[in-house]
């Protein structure tokens, strides 16, 4: 399952508004991704819809640069566009700006 998790504690752990894969043991969820083995309140998940089109750790390349690869590490909701924005990485140097969907291709 794949939700955005909405709880301010969890800001210094990098997870405030991050969506995360997880998947719910004895009526907690725990998450696989991007932090395995962290426990969420289920109360401050909102479901998404559909999975996110690029996954944590996925190679990918912006449309614009093809021979740039990178990393995605980060992906959050944009909550006016209703749909994911991703972070990457090149080169382990984190990228400031933020990526959407069109705006990546599968570097695989």
């Amino acid at each position: 399952m794949w939700g955005i998790y909405l709880d301010i504690k969890a800001f210094e752990d990098g997870l405030f508004q991050a969506v995360v894969q997880y998947k719910i043991d004895n009526g907690k969820a725990l998450v696989m991704l991007p932090k395995p083995n962290y426990e969420l309140d289920m109360k401050r998940i909102r479901e998404l819809p559909a999975p996110p089109r690029f996954i944590y750790g996925e190679q990918v390349s912006p449309c614009n640069h093809p021979d740039m690869i990178g990393v995605i590490v980060g992906i959050h909701w944009h909550f006016k566009r209703n749909c994911c924005s991703y972070t990457i990485s090149i080169n382990e140097k984190t990228r400031s700006k933020r990526y959407f969907d069109d705006d990546l291709i599968s570097a695989v």
